[in-house]
């Protein structure tokens, strides 16, 4: 029963890739899966101003987050695995793998710490220091953490609030 499940789940994600990489379809800009993502223009932690176009190419992992949530900080492990594993690689409409790490948080301190105890200083980091209630996480709709992938045009490919699904889905595009 479950090889059933993942036989016809590999289906319908295959099929689900397959219906947009014709470009045929200029995809609207939403938050469901072939949709292009929203645009993001700030500034990261770093004070150096940020636009979400700026990776077009590149895969990337929008990772919804914050230091208090011990979910999203296991994440973190993974996610620089995945990072590791993934950034140079060659994918179908993309090209090496980056990651904007966007926290819900809102103080500084907690933030800071976690960073540097996951070891995520290679992220690209924001924060706006709202929560859920800042522009970017009313935007993507995130009231909790998540992750989404997006290929190089920009369309939404895969959503999860862990990675297996993100991690399912670079494995798919990747062209080693």
């Amino acid at each position: 029963m479950k090889q059933l499940k993942f036989i016809l789940a590999t289906i319908f994600v295959g099929l689900g890739f397959l219906s947009f990489m014709n470009d045929s379809q200029v995809p609207a800009i939403g938050l469901k899966i072939g949709d292009r993502a929203p645009v993001i223009q700030t500034t990261l932690l770093q004070g150096e101003s940020f636009e979400l176009d700026s990776l077009k190419g590149k895969m990337v992992i929008l990772n919804f987050w914050a230091s208090y949530d011990a979910p999203s900080r296991m994440n973190n492990y993974q996610l620089n695995q995945i990072h590791s594993n993934y950034q140079n690689v060659q994918f179908h409409k993309g090209q090496d793998l980056e990651v904007v790490s966007i926290s819900l948080d809102r103080f500084q301190y907690p933030l800071e710490l976690a960073i540097q105890q996951d070891e995520t200083v290679h992220f690209m980091h924001i924060c706006d220091f709202l929560g859920i209630d800042g522009p970017i996480a009313r935007t993507f709709d995130v009231d909790r953490p998540v992750n989404l992938l997006s290929d190089g045009s920009g369309r939404i490919l895969a959503k999860d609030s862990s990675l297996a699904k993100i991690e399912k889905s670079l494995a798919f595009l990747a062209r080693y």
